[in-house]
């Protein structure tokens, strides 16, 4: 397991989502922390959420965040610009999340590009490849 603890945190039922899927899909780490940020919450109840889980002295730690600029975002923000030991990343998908479960880091900054790396690599558009007899029609004739 990770020595960097990760706080999931977004609008609504973001980080109630993300935990539901990784509950179906792999087994959740006890240093992953889940905090929505519901409809008529103020950015300091929810900066209190965040230091309950952080401590006294807090320790490694990764907020995953569902956009750049939130509230969540900011409030997390302005938490690691006073801690090197924290960092905070934006946009990231559920296949990064996910794979960051069976991985280790020291440190969060590590833990944040690596995060990033695998969101980039996993973002994928479908396309259809279709062998190059059929895109152009058949050679029988018909």
């Amino acid at each position: 397991m990770s020595k960097v603890q990760v706080i999931v945190t977004g609008h609504g039922t973001f980080a109630d989502g993300f935990k539901g899927a990784l509950h179906l899909l792999a087994s959740v780490p006890d240093n992953w922390s889940f905090v929505n940020f519901s409809e008529g919450m103020s950015d300091k109840q929810l900066q209190a959420k965040f230091e309950t889980i952080l401590g006294s002295d807090p320790k490694p730690t990764l907020f995953f965040t569902d956009l750049a600029g939130g509230t969540p975002y900011k409030v997390a923000a302005t938490l690691a610009s006073k801690n090197p030991q924290l960092a905070v990343v934006s946009g990231c998908n559920l296949g990064s999340l996910l794979e960051s479960v069976f991985s280790d880091y020291d440190n969060a900054d590590a833990y944040a590009d690596a995060i990033i790396a695998a969101s980039k690599q996993g973002t994928q558009k479908f396309t259809l490849d279709m062998p190059d007899n059929m895109a152009t029609g058949s050679d029988d004739g018909i």
